[in-house]
């Protein structure tokens, strides 16, 4: 390795200048500059009279060696030329090992100018214009935050759910209960009774999920005191409870009843409100009051 030509690339910028600046000659500039732990002299009569151990010593006009330049260290008193077997690297970063010795070649300053880094794999330095543009930007610039609510307008149909249109909502509204639970009707085997009042209204209707069609009499407000006039088979709806008995020519018995609705209307004859119970272990009754208009639209229904 030649310990000149690394001892001159490791020289410092600042020392290098202000040498350019403050002296006019080659020689001169030379003489000024310390690069690094590098001692700098024309002549080899120039050396310290006792050199410091650890230090290089560049002799540029060495008589003794072809006046070539010549680098030597101080050891026992003494100043050893530096060449071949006697130069090894060190595992300090700047250092060599020169006969026997760590010698520290050069010492990276403190500070320094940025403009001396290079790009590298993974880290790049940044100039000026980008530290400018990131100044900027705004801090969480490109953070999103979902807002606790917004317009549904934005919400597009899915694959098992879709959202809902104004127009679908006010076609919901208008749709009575009890269409949902009337198709009940439409069931094979399953039948409905109606049982009218005297303006011909129906005040009550009870859907069965008895198979066998009966013969139903005329509707009883309460039920018989006793079973005269009634044969086996027969069957009667009684208004008041909701429920179908079928005589078996010893008991009533009541058919199994899935659901009973009860219809209310007001002076006027038009229906105010109607009672849904769906029949089971534990009935549940649902109560509708229709709302209408001055020409007797209906114009809302009320669940209750």
């Amino acid at each position: 390795m030649d310990i000149v030509s690394f001892s001159k690339a490791a020289k410092v910028e600042r020392e290098i200048k202000l040498a350019r600046d403050n002296y006019p000659s080659l020689d001169s500039r030379l003489d000024a500059v310390s690069i690094g732990n590098v001692v700098s002299v024309r002549l080899k009569t120039e050396l310290p009279s006792n050199g410091e151990v650890g230090r290089l010593y560049l002799v540029r006009q060495d008589t003794s060696n072809q006046n070539s330049p010549t680098t030597y260290t101080y050891s026992g008193g003494n100043y050893v030329k530096v060449s071949g077997d006697r130069v090894a690297n060190h595992v300090d970063n700047g250092a060599l090992t020169i006969n026997g010795t760590k010698t520290v070649v050069y010492t990276h300053p403190d500070t320094h100018s940025a403009d001396m880094l290079m790009d590298g794999n993974s880290k790049v330095a940044m100039t000026v214009g980008e530290r400018d543009k990131l100044k900027a930007i705004e801090a969480e610039a490109n953070k999103y935050i979902h807002p606790d609510n917004h317009s549904a307008d934005m919400i597009t149909d899915g694959m098992t759910n879709v959202s809902m249109t104004v127009s679908e909502r006010a076609k919901l509204n208008v749709v009575d209960p009890w269409d949902a639970i009337s198709d009940l009707v439409e069931y094979k085997d399953v039948v409905t009774y109606l049982a009218f009042d005297d303006a011909g209204r129906v005040v009550r209707q009870v859907v069965t999920d008895n198979y066998v069609e009966q013969n139903i009499r005329e509707p009883l407000l309460t039920m018989p005191d006793n079973a005269n006039g009634y044969s086996q088979g027969e069957s009667f709806l009684v208004t008041s409870l909701g429920e179908i008995y079928l005589f078996d020519g010893t008991d009533f018995i009541m058919l199994p009843t899935l659901v009973d609705v009860v219809y209310q209307y007001d002076a006027a004859g038009v229906l105010e409100r109607k009672v849904v119970s769906t029949m089971g272990a534990t009935p549940i009754q649902t109560s509708y009051r229709y709302i209408y208009d001055s020409r007797g639209n209906r114009i809302a229904i009320k669940k209750y």
